[in-house]
């Protein structure tokens, strides 16, 4: 890697190991062996880096969005962009945790963040009328059923870290699919029979390669008359 991106590597690591406000440009530096100067010639603020790291992360969300969008008609693709979203978020979990607090000092974050909250819900709608027209999601029973369970799956996406880190109690390296698995079964009553069981194979025999055998996931029930 070049300097500069050694420099935003560190900082993620840092940040998501210790806070934004107990990290300094100075720190960074420190703890790179690199001279404060040479930091400040690639990033004269530490504001500089969190913007760069919050766009990178950005970029990274832009990507597998879109993976999701052109392979929609893939039920397996999408379980597995879901997860590979997650991941990004666990990556840079410093913004999550401080989402708020940053959205107020950074007018851009804000307006990023609502632009993006937005087109990820046109996105979402798509989805949900694909897996209706599937059979594998429900009928929408009320209007404007489904707007509300898109607003609810991102309004969990985006604060997922936060109970991650204060009531979490699992392994690490389990802690993405303890959240895919709630996040499953927040939208699993409106899964047809279909739809219960094309996830369950997804997931129990996931595309990215570990097996999920020992998942206390429900069982698919018979689909209600």
């Amino acid at each position: 890697m070049k300097t500069r991106e050694k420099i935003l590597h560190q900082a993620r690591e840092m940040f998501n190991a210790r806070g934004i406000a107990a990290v300094s440009s100075r720190n960074i530096s420190e703890e790179m062996g690199i001279s404060y100067g040479n930091l400040c010639y690639h990033f004269p603020r530490k504001d500089d880096i969190i913007l760069q790291l919050y766009r990178d992360m950005q970029t990274e969300l832009d990507l597998e969005v879109a993976n999701l969008k052109a392979e929609i008609f893939r039920f397996d693709f999408m379980v597995r962009s879901l997860r590979k979203m997650l991941e990004v978020h666990y990556r840079y979990k410093f913004i999550f945790l401080d989402l708020s607090s940053l959205s107020r000092k950074f007018p851009f974050i804000q307006e990023h963040a609502r632009r993006q909250y937005q087109f990820r819900v046109a996105i979402c709608r798509e989805i949900y009328d694909f897996l209706m027209q599937e059979g594998y999601l429900k009928m929408e029973k009320k209007e404007g059923h489904y707007d509300k369970l898109v607003h609810s799956v991102l309004m969990i996406l985006n604060a997922w870290i936060v109970d991650s880190e204060i009531y979490y109690e699992g392994s690490e390296n389990k802690k993405v699919d303890h959240y895919l698995e709630m996040i499953y079964r927040f939208v699993s009553s409106s899964l047809t029979k279909e739809g219960a069981e094309a996830f369950m194979k997804v997931y129990l025999d996931p595309p990215w390669g570990e097996k999920n055998e020992e998942s206390n996931l429900p069982k698919p029930r018979p689909q209600e008359p």
